[in-house]
């Protein structure tokens, strides 16, 4: 089977890079690159199932592929984005400033470090990792495509997972995820996955008159 590994459409917290919670909108520009990320999966014709993340910047960016795929989106609660409790809606480091003890503990307990009122990076790849695996446990010897929408932090766990990489460290190197890009994995019957490409985005066309948004940040 091929994996599709979906992030979503840009949004305001991605651009003026502020903490998100669940219902954080796509921008116009968002909202357009969802579009054009349903119209180029549209030429396929394999696939079987699409997951997304019930955040609605998620799963609004699912809704568009769905209907040009034909394909009703299942949400998933467990590939959310990591929670970061009463945190949300606050820039990094406004909130730092504002609660220098956390952003204290934020720094010495790396991936240990709960969220008040949320969770931790541990928490994030435990349940990330559990889906991936049953999602993959449900489809691998089917064939076809499965596609899952996500997020920058949660689609790192599990590109990483994926790959069979340690766990206990953030990893880093996978959370270069842009806006409506595409990461795609060939998942054999047994043994690990294959990835044929990361963060495909030649779909999403330039807009000069917008500022691109980074939207790298750990909690997207």
């Amino acid at each position: 089977m091929r994996l599709l590994l979906v992030r979503h459409g840009e949004t305001k917290g991605n651009r003026d890079r502020i903490l998100q919670g669940t219902e954080d909108p796509l921008t116009e520009r968002g909202r357009r690159q969802a579009q054009e990320l349903a119209a180029h999966l549209s030429d396929r014709d394999d696939v079987a199932a699409l997951y997304a993340s019930p955040y609605r910047r998620a799963f609004d960016t699912a809704r568009a592929i769905g209907e040009a795929l034909g394909v009703e989106p299942e949400p998933r609660p467990a590939l959310a984005e990591l929670d970061v409790g009463r945190a949300a809606g606050y820039r990094f480091e406004a909130w730092a400033e504002e609660f220098p003890e956390e952003a204290e503990r934020f720094q010495k307990e790396g991936i240990d470090y709960s969220w008040p009122g949320g969770e931790s990076g541990r928490d994030l790849a435990a349940r990330t990792e559990g889906e991936i695996d049953r999602i993959l446990g449900s489809h691998r010897r089917d064939g076809g495509a499965v596609v899952v929408v996500s997020h920058g932090g949660a689609l790192a766990w599990i590109i990483a997972h994926l790959l069979g990489e340690p766990e206990g460290e953030w990893p880093g190197n996978y959370a270069r995820l842009d806006n409506c890009s595409i990461t795609e994995a060939e998942i054999p019957p047994s043994g690990p996955a294959k990835f044929l490409y990361t963060n495909e985005v030649g779909h999403i066309s330039p807009d000069p008159d917008e500022e691109a948004a980074t939207g790298r940040d750990p909690v997207d």
